[in-house]
């Protein structure tokens, strides 16, 4: 079977990568340029750079640069500014919008983002010049330096548009703050048994990635918050009434610097497992490697992933915890519901931690009453001391009360009669 490829020579593909580099190196100009003036950085070069990288990159992958010795560098600091602008531009955001969140910031919080944000724009400098030095080596065309600081004006105002359109009611609000406050506490809760709740010292950093956290986990991470604000801002009021608009505010803002700061990490690991981070490659990879390494600091990077984007979005997930409970409290329905007493075991281990997992899945506060006495519902042990005395007492029923999803535990009494 006839391959569909052909080998181009070099000297095609050379004018094929002037054609399509030009931007990128301009702009790559403009950042080396304008390194010594960290304050004119905006979320619109970012976004330039980013689509002029990637560009590049597609270009060069479609034609496996992947596998030649003559592109494969310049492949990968192609490939290296499109991860650090993308990083740089949610960074940018960070910074920029940080002041507007409600989410009780702290000192730390806002040194440690100017640092970061730092680290990264010195960073994308010393690839871009690397870039261009390595453009000029393969006798790519470097463009005029002409760009205009003008060109790339701030993204983010403290200026808004008047609010002008009514208020509504949207389709079953409540029961969608019910469940999307719901999924907050279940990922919150999932994050923090990862066990990112303190920074780590610079001595242990080598071995958390890829083996504690990597990109995957983060990606995993970031999807489920992504979903959880597309939720929020298309099934709950932008307006909505009463003492509880200002909370879910809150909660939103919360929703959102958690996925900003996951967006952070999966794009910084992806560049320290991608072009990093050693998996036994060729001895050619690996100088191409070492060339990365001394424009990338990899201590600062691996403390920027960990000690700031996983710790941070694991200090401000829990510190939503609060504010959703009180949400979920305030818009659930309250209920109780009569079940049957598992037949011979009665309330043994295997129905207890059933039990426990239905109200822990849906976040709600239930108990379970016996007699006088009542028992938390979303603990194993509590549902067990219940079970004694329902033993003791001889009861073929019970009574859950308590928030509305706990009509889910009808399901347990028709299979326990």
């Amino acid at each position: 079977m006839s391959s569909k490829f052909e080998i181009i020579p070099f000297e095609v593909f050379l004018k094929l990568v002037n054609n399509f580099s030009d931007e990128l190196l301009e702009l790559g100009q403009f950042i080396v340029h304008d390194s010594l003036d960290q304050e004119r950085d905006t979320e619109r070069l970012y976004a330039r750079l980013m689509y002029a990288s990637k560009l590049v990159e597609d270009l060069l992958d479609y034609h496996g640069a992947k596998n030649n010795l003559s592109w494969y560098k310049y492949r990968e600091l192609v490939a290296s500014v499109l991860n650090f602008s993308s990083a740089s531009f949610t960074m940018k955001h960070i910074i920029s919008r940080m002041e507007f969140y409600e989410i009780g910031q702290e000192l730390a919080f806002l040194s440690a983002s100017y640092k970061v944000h730092g680290f990264l724009f010195t960073s994308l400098a010393r690839l871009c010049q690397e870039l261009l030095a390595e453009a000029r080596r393969l006798g790519l065309n470097i463009p005029p330096f002409a760009l205009k600081r003008e060109r790339f004006s701030n993204l983010s105002s403290d200026q808004l548009l008047e609010s002008d359109i009514a208020d509504q009611d949207l389709l079953e609000e409540k029961k969608n703050i019910v469940r999307i406050t719901t999924a907050y506490l279940n990922i919150s809760k999932e994050f923090e048994a990862l066990g990112f709740y303190k920074q780590i010292p610079a001595a242990g950093l080598s071995t958390i990635i890829p083996s504690k956290a990597n990109e995957e986990l983060l990606r995993k991470y970031e999807m489920a918050i992504h979903n959880l604000q597309s939720s929020f801002d298309t099934y709950v009021g932008r307006h909505t009434h009463g003492p509880e608009s200002h909370q879910l505010k809150r909660l939103r803002d919360h929703i959102s610097i958690a996925l900003h700061l996951l967006e952070l990490g999966g794009r910084l690991s992806h560049f320290y497992e991608r072009h990093i981070y050693d998996v036994g490659h060729k001895d050619f990879y690996r100088q191409i490697q070492g060339v990365l390494m001394e424009l990338v600091d990899q201590d600062r990077l691996v403390d920027a992933i960990v000690n700031y984007a996983i710790f941070y979005c694991n200090e401000y997930l829990a510190k939503g915890k609060g504010l959703s409970q009180e949400l979920l409290n305030h818009y659930i329905q309250r209920s109780e519901i009569t079940v049957g007493v598992p037949v011979k075991l009665g309330f043994h281990c295997r129905p207890c931690m059933l039990v426990a997992k239905i109200v822990q899945h849906y976040g709600g506060q239930v108990e379970m009453v016996v007699g006088e006495d009542r028992f938390d519902a979303s603990s194993i042990l509590e549902l067990q001391w219940a079970g004694g005395k329902v033993h003791r007492e001889n009861l073929s029923q019970v009574i859950f009360s308590g928030d509305d999803p706990v009509t889910t535990l009808r399901h347990f009494g028709q299979n326990h009669p």
